[in-house]
Order: structure tokens, then sequence, then C-alpha cells
């Protein structure tokens, strides 16, 4: 989950208040990412945080995004770790931002972004 800070909040070397995280995306309407990369390679340990994450997301109604930060086309688009910890805290379905392309496209104006002209047939 990238914040523009740079840190990560599921890596455990970084300790956040999860709950206010949640909550405070939750209410401005702020996708958190969770990130497939997390669980192969790069951030060994971030497991029970972005469990955490995802469990406090859902219970205060926000929203998740999921990434693969993939730097080759193996990995490219591949939630498989992602989708485990959704499933394993019972995420919605409905909240999980790009499982379609219109579904994201709804929520990006919801936030008051204008409509994209490319999209438009999604």
């Amino acid at each position: 989950m990238h914040l523009s800070t740079g840190w990560l909040m599921g890596n455990p070397k970084y300790p956040i208040d999860i709950q206010a995280v949640a909550r405070a995306a939750a209410e401005h309407r702020v996708a958190l990412e969770i990130n497939n990369s997390s669980f192969i390679h790069s951030r060994k340990g971030s497991e029970a945080n972005c469990r955490d994450v995802a469990a406090a997301v859902r219970d205060a109604g926000g929203y998740v995004a999921l990434g693969s930060d993939s730097h080759t086309a193996f990995t490219l688009g591949d939630f498989s770790e992602c989708r485990k910890i959704l499933d394993a805290v019972g995420f919605p379905e409905d909240r999980i931002l790009n499982v379609t392309p219109r579904r994201l496209l709804d929520f990006l104006a919801s936030r008051g972004m204008a409509p994209i002209a490319e999209f438009a047939e999604f």
C-alpha cells in the first residue's frame, strides 16, 4: 500500500495505527493498495499486516485496489496472493476496485474525476 512518502503500509518495519488509517481512507473515499509483491519477495513478513489492513478496511467500509508491483512480464497482473488475503478476511468483492474497468471508473467518477473519453465504452 503505497503512500506519497514512499513507505509501505503493510511493511512491518513501519508500524502504523491500522484502524485509524483504514477509517480515514474510508471516510475520504481513498482506496488502499494491497500489493502482491509484498507476499512473494520484496517485503517478507508483511502478510500479517496486510491481512490486518484488509480486515480494517473491510470493517470501515473502505475500498482496496490490487497491485502486482511487477518488474517482469511474468508477474504482471498476478494478484493471487492478494486474493488469498482478501478471501481470508472475507473482504467484499464489490469493494475491490480494479476487478473491472467499469468499477474503477465509477469509483473515480464518484470522487469527482471527469470521465475519460477513451474508456467511455467500458
